[in-house]
């Protein structure tokens, strides 16, 4: 890359004076109009926000009264600053009268927004298109055709998008169009990259071949990140292919990506060859990127760093020395570079290099049609020709293009953009002088800007780093664009054949007793591995050892458990490849579902051992704690419960699942590397037969953390009423869809909620509640049968997999729900199992009824129930109707609704505009309400877990209990919290009292406790009904039970009548305490909020909703 030097910026700066100048020539009164509405519009950040308002979601949502009530919640953002007069007393109008006349008012809006986006984006019908092109070439301007439309969720709406590129290639104006791969090809893998080519490449082929036949230009489009390398080995597969080994075709390069450096010399290389056996030339097209929010926010919740560099400043620098590199004798003959730009200084430097070069025919100048008019008219008159990249979409589908407005709009909002500056640029003025200044530093940065990957680079090392500091950051995901870490994966597979696995109590293996055989889910339930079973004897020997060794182990320092915590996380990270490749063939896991479970189980260990230095100095841990988890997260589920049990002081017996034994003894030993005394950490595979029920109700087992089903806990504590047993349970989840929902968003969202992980999760929605208006809404269900219809069911290995096998054949609650239809339901689309009994095509049945067998049950597979509700109140009454409380969504670009659903919702997780799923640590903490729960919990991933593993001081001063028990209540209560700092999502706990608790004492209790007992309820506006023991033999009070949330068992007697369990209140069975911030605890439910915070990555777009008290 050669130096530039000072002339030539001197020479270039002279260009652009005098392509400003021409630009000012060229304007006429509809221009400067433009121009100037456009300033004062971008001059005021509350018109953006009501510009974004309207062009976004009263235009995006489908119910007109929806539309008028977003409209009049914007009534106080509208300001004549900003507007003018016209325009502010128009909107203030429709403001008024949408209350009335909601249709008329939507349809003026939306007409507003399309006269004002008129050339911005043009219309597709053929002889509108034809004659806008004609237009166009009247005045010597090219047209590159961009077709924009409805969100591209399955194969239909790919399908069409692709015919519609075919069709309008066909017509005879028509030479040059532009083709994004996700529009033309759904669900892309971005773990499946081979195949991800193979299938764009049938498209693409088509429409190469409709290209030669109709002599149109095809330039493949460039967008988000894990398109990149997909597009760019796509192009080159195609044109080494015999039928267009002679077609002239482009590719698109973002400047922004420093990741384009490097494509950018591997697309010169590759074309300099294939020039040398053809003779024929392609184009690459450089752009500095349009999807830079979105990037940043996906980069944010995932943990990484943006793909795209970080300032401005670097992205001007990039595409100066893209420019640099790209514009070379050497290149020119098989090399045309598209310089696509308003910055008419950049514009100036690639012509100026060119001349200066010889390279003057490699060049070609393009620009965004309508968004700077005379500059392009300046440009083509000084240079002879521009090319304006032109979006067409339909009139029906122009609520849908409006994505694209809503990025050009956040793009110009900032100040350092040159095309806001160009509304007020004159030569020599403050607008001059500072977009001068940034260019001819572009120029000296460009040969020192970073041009490696950020996304590829180190992720975790700065969160190691804090951790050793003392303070938490989550583990970031791994990025799967990368094949070096899939290929790492895929070469794991084959490491776990015939491996048997001992029962290990204090070192010792036992390998000699009875065994089952573990088996994979996607080879059709073929065996894996073998297992050793403990017997009754080995649960003695390893209670005994557990019990005796925990002493010592609760004296370890915290600075101990930290390092071995610290160093668990690292060993977990470094064997990534190997756990996915465990969970894809133990636990039927894809990559994209395994990948974010490993950083979760990083995440718990870090937070855990933090956690623990806060434990109250005079608490003790609670002995022996057996682990029950679960198969269906089979990694970070079980090491979360181990780790808050070690750090707080307990030994631990684990119990793994049965159907993830591989998984569970990968995880085990990870944790004895680490440096867990293996006398402390036991593991006992177990049948749940009479071993299981011997080691869950050992005498000298102290506690036993289940997360599993209602029913099991419910058993638990029949075998063992007096078990401590702190149990996460069931979810029957549901997302209510809005009359004010962006439908594209909202079926996103709950295809990902219903069908991750075969929709064997907890969290999964398997119902959507939808209002009546888009339920009767063909777009929506249209959009729903598309994107299902096109998800591949399949074995986790295959990479082009989307929904992987179930765990086990179809159990009883699926088979129901699969083979019977109740009174009115209907299939949209219907399962089917597939090449074996654990593999089954996602379905969606429909019209389900308040009450019926499917709005109350769970059924952990991948099928998808949907009512139709008249409003939200009555879609909150049948959400809240179900007997758990895990998670809940809602989907709604109204603020008022967004607000009315989080206080009247019944769910421990609460979700607005994303999925149900996929909860992490510390930013969102997990654990549900009614029988989504069992004992005296607390969310997982939170501050209070570790804290329910230690037996905390008994109440012995009523005054001292009051005093910090009020203080902690003023501290937390009656507020939302805020938790972890992210832009792109609000995340929020608070503490919600129970409504009605029933308190349950010995006949002989105090005056002052029940003094005690009622003062909280009076505080925290609980009712409080207390009982002794005895009375609660009385039929009245058993009558009563249904009403109570809670049970707090305070008498000295534990042993609990069975049918106080079987109730549905949440029984806490601990004794009061001192501590005035943990047995405030018991009398509050924890509730975690996450609400979506942009729209398109721009932050801070869609519903703010309000959730302080």
């Amino acid at each position: 890359m050669e130096l530039i030097s000072q002339v030539t910026i001197d020479d270039s700066v002279y260009l652009a004076t005098d392509l400003i100048k021409l630009a000012e020539e060229k304007q006429k009164s509809k221009d400067k109009r433009r121009k100037s509405r456009f300033s004062k519009i971008l001059s005021n950040s509350k018109t953006i926000e009501t510009t974004m308002h309207l062009t976004d979601e009263v235009m995006r949502v489908s119910s007109s009264k929806a539309a008028g009530k977003i409209l009049r919640g914007i009534n106080k953002k509208v300001t004549l600053k900003g507007l003018g007069i016209i325009d502010f007393f128009g909107l203030k109008t429709l403001i008024l009268i949408s209350n009335i006349f909601p249709g008329f008012a939507k349809f003026i809006v939306k007409t507003r927004v399309k006269l004002d986006s008129k050339g911005i984006i043009s219309n597709s019908d053929r002889n509108k298109l034809s004659n806008y092109i004609q237009k166009r070439k009247k005045e010597d301007i090219d047209i590159n055709i961009n077709i924009l439309g409805e969100a591209v969720l399955g194969e239909d709406e790919a399908n069409k998008r692709f015919k519609e590129i075919l069709s309008v290639m066909e017509l005879e104006e028509v030479t040059y169009i532009s083709v994004k791969i996700s529009a033309i090809v759904s669900q892309l893998k971005e773990v499946d990259h081979d195949g991800s080519v193979r299938r764009v490449a049938e498209k693409l082929r088509k429409i190469y071949s409709k290209a030669i036949e109709e002599k149109v230009f095809v330039n493949l489009d460039m967008e988000e990140y894990r398109d990149l390398e997909v597009t760019i080995d796509v192009f080159k597969k195609l044109l080494e292919e015999e039928s267009f080994e002679s077609l002239y075709a482009g590719i698109v390069l973002q400047a922004y990506l420093p990741d384009s450096h490097l494509a950018f010399q591997d697309l010169t290389t590759w074309a300099r060859r294939r020039y040398e056996k053809t003779g024929t030339k392609i184009k690459i097209r450089i752009v500095k990127g349009a999807n830079l929010a979105m990037e940043r926010t996906e980069a944010e919740l995932n943990g990484w760093k943006a793909g795209p560099y970080e300032t401005k400043e670097e992205v001007d620098a990039s595409y100066a020395r893209l420019i640099n590199t790209a514009i070379d004798p050497k290149n020119k003959n098989f090399l045309t570079i598209g310089i696509a730009s308003h910055n008419l200084f950049h514009i100036a430097f690639a012509s100026t290099l060119a001349e200066i070069r010889d390279c003057k025919e490699q060049i070609e100048i393009e620009m965004l049609d309508g968004m700077a008019n005379p500059e392009a008219l300046a440009v083509k008159e000084k240079f002879g020709s521009v090319l304006l990249y032109s979006p067409v979409t339909s009139d029906e589908e122009f609520p849908s293009a409006v994505a694209y407005l809503v990025r050009r709009l956040d793009e110009n909002t900032s100040e350092e953009n040159y095309l806001r500056a160009s509304f007020d640029i004159a030569p020599g003025n403050k607008e001059f002088n500072q977009q001068a200044k940034r260019f001819i530093d572009s120029i000296h940065m460009s040969h020192v800007v970073n041009i490696d990957s950020r996304r590829r680079a180190e992720q975790n090392r700065s969160r190691e780093l804090s951790y050793q500091q003392g303070s938490f950051i989550n583990q970031s995901n791994h990025d799967l664009t990368n094949k070096e870490f899939i290929e790492l994966i895929k070469n794991r597979e084959y490491m776990f054949g015939k491996t048997l696995i001992p029962v290990v109590i204090s070192g010792k293996e036992y390998l000699n007793l009875k065994s089952k055989n573990g088996t994979e889910p996607g080879k059709e339930g073929k065996t894996l591995y073998s297992y050793n079973l403990s017997t009754k004897e080995l649960v003695d020997d390893s209670v005994r050892i557990a019990k005796f060794e925990q002493k010592n182990w609760e004296k370890t320092s915290i600075e101990k458990i930290k390092e071995i915590m610290g160093n668990c996380a690292k060993i977990m990270e470094e064997n990534r490849p190997r756990l996915i490749a465990a969970m894809m063939r133990d636990g039927g896991k894809t990559i994209s579902e395994a990948d974010p479970e490993i950083s979760e189980a990083i995440d718990f260990v870090r937070f855990y051992a933090l956690s623990a230095e806060n434990l109250n100095k005079e608490s003790s841990a609670h002995g022996v704690v057996v682990i029950a988890p679960p198969w269906n997260f089979p990694y970070a589920i079980p090491m979360g419960g181990i780790a808050a049990a070690l750090v707080s002081g307990n030994s631990v017996i684990f119990k793994p699942a049965p159907e993830t034994v591989l998984i569970a003894w990968e995880l085990v030993n990870q944790l004895w590397e680490a440096g867990v005394p293996k006398s402390v950490l036991h593991f006992l595979p177990t049948e749940d037969n009479e071993v299981g029920k011997y080691l869950i109700t050992h005498k000298d087992v102290d506690t036993v953390v289940l997360t599993g089903s209602y029913e099991t806990a419910l058993l638990f504590k029949k075998w063992k009423p007096s078990l401590r047993l702190l149990a996460e349970t069931n979810g029957k989840n549901s997302i209510i869809v809005t009359e004010s929902a962006d439908i594209d968003t909202a079926v996103k969202d709950i295809i990902d909620s219903a069908f991750g992980h075969a929709g064997q999760k907890c969290s999964a929605a398997s119902l959507a509640i939808v209002d009546e208006s888009i339920y009767n809404n063909p777009a929506f269900f249209k959009q729903l049968k598309d994107a299902v219809t096109s998800l591949k069911s399949g074995d986790s290995s295959d990479l082009s997999t989307s929904i992987g096998p179930l765990i086990s054949p179809v159990n009883k609650n699926l088979s129901k729900v699969i083979e019977e239809l109740d009174e009115g339901e209907e299939w949209l689309v219907k399962p089917k199992q597939l090449e074996s009994v654990y593999t089954w095509s996602p379905g969606v049945k429909i019209n389900i009824q308040p009450g019926s067998w499917s709005h109350q049950n769970e059924w952990f597979g991948p099928v998808l129930g949907v009512m139709k509700a008249k409003d939200l109140e009555q879609a909150i009454d049948w959400q809240n109707s179900v007997p758990y409380g895990l998670t809940a969504g809602i989907q709604s670009l109204s603020k008022k609704e967004c607000e009315f659903w989080i206080e009247n919702v019944e769910a421990g997780n609460l979700y607005v505009n994303r999925t149900t799923t996929g909860a992490v640590v510390n930013r969102h903490p997990f654990g549900g309400w009614k029988n989504s729960s069992f004992g005296p919990t607390s969310k997982t991933g939170g501050d209070h877990y570790v804290s329910m593993f230690r037996n905390h001081k008994l109440l012995d001063n009523i005054e001292s209990l009051i005093y910090e028990f009020k203080r902690t209540w003023e501290e937390i209560g009656n507020k939302s919290i805020k938790l972890a700092d992210t832009k792109s999502e609000r995340n929020f706990k608070r503490y919600i009292p129970y409504k009605n608790i029933l308190v349950v004492v010995d006949d002989n209790y105090l005056i002052e406790l029940e003094n005690l007992i009622f003062w909280i309820g009076d505080l925290l506006k609980i009712n409080i009904k207390i009982v002794t023991k005895e009375s609660l033999l009385n039929e009245d009070i058993t009558l009563d039970m249904p009403i109570f949330e809670k049970i707090r068992w305070i008498s000295r007697d534990k042993e609990i009548p069975k049918y106080i369990f079987s109730s549905g209140a949440n029984v806490d069975d601990r004794d009061l305490m001192q501590s005035g911030s943990q047995e405030l605890l018991c009398w509050v439910k924890e509730q975690s909020i996450s609400i979506t915070n942009h729209r398109y990555g721009n932050i801070g777009a869609g519903p703010q909703p309000f959730i302080d008290w």
